[in-house]
């Protein structure tokens, strides 16, 4: 049931995605957020910034889906395993803190470099996901152009930048995480977090990994400077090394 009361905790099983659209949140649970923002800055309820939740209540977890980072492999694991995935796909949301407090939040990341040139393979090479007109395109067909093209965008803004391109730390609430693993150790980590949410650990390998050892070698002096410059926050929060 919705809490009612000024200062009512809510119920972290109100949160759920409809089932018919596992990016939107059920009514119920819209409403009960539009409740939260309007006492936001007095009860401090409510995350501060929005993020990509996927959200089981039977295993008691947050993931802070970072695109270009196994999400595929994650959520087809929880498929496959009976994981209820309550709020499966949700997009750009903030989140009541305190009724996920003892949910283990959990999150992937990878080397900028390699989920660049992922996004670009994915998005530019493979489809036109940006919508270039065909000559622009065509220029992107080069990974440094697409970088260029990258490097003028705010690249920490949510909403705003697509979620392929965003930092990866501005798509985890750093101050309310419990692990974060890397796609270049998936098995021992993704390993770790089956263990401490109670689902079957099944070695499986990320589908979406750039090239063997996680490092595209075949990388310009270009690429890695723009590459470098525009997620130096991630390379110093998560610890990468610049190519």
């Amino acid at each position: 049931m919705s809490p009612t009361g000024p200062d009512a905790i809510p119920d972290a099983g109100l949160f759920r995605t409809r089932p018919g659209n596992r990016r939107r949140l059920t009514p119920a649970a819209e409403a009960e957020l539009a409740r939260l923002a309007t006492a936001g800055e007095r009860s401090g309820w409510l995350s501060p910034l929005a993020y990509n939740l996927t959200i089981s209540h039977s295993h008691r977890f947050v993931w802070y889906r970072v695109a270009k980072v196994a999400t595929r492999t994650i959520r087809h694991h929880c498929e496959a395993h009976g994981v209820a995935l309550d709020v499966d796909h949700a997009m750009r949301v903030h989140y009541p803190l305190a009724a996920f407090a003892d949910y283990l939040a959990f999150a992937f990341v990878r080397d900028p470099l390699d989920r660049f040139v992922s996004a670009w393979h994915d998005k530019v090479v493979d489809h036109n996901y940006y919508d270039f007109d065909p000559a622009t395109h065509e220029r992107m067909q080069t990974v440094e152009e697409f970088a260029r093209w990258t490097a003028a965008q705010d690249l920490s803004a949510v909403p705003g930048t697509d979620q392929h391109l965003t930092l990866q730390s501005r798509m985890i609430d750093l101050n309310r995480v419990d692990f974060v693993g890397r796609l270049e150790t998936f098995d021992r980590d993704f390993a770790e977090v089956c263990e401490r949410i109670g689902a079957p650990a099944v070695p499986t390998r990320p589908q979406n990994q750039t090239a063997p050892g996680g490092r595209d070698r075949q990388a310009s002096a270009e690429l890695r400077e723009l590459v470098a410059r525009m997620y130096r926050r991630d390379y110093q929060v998560f610890g990468y090394e610049p190519a």
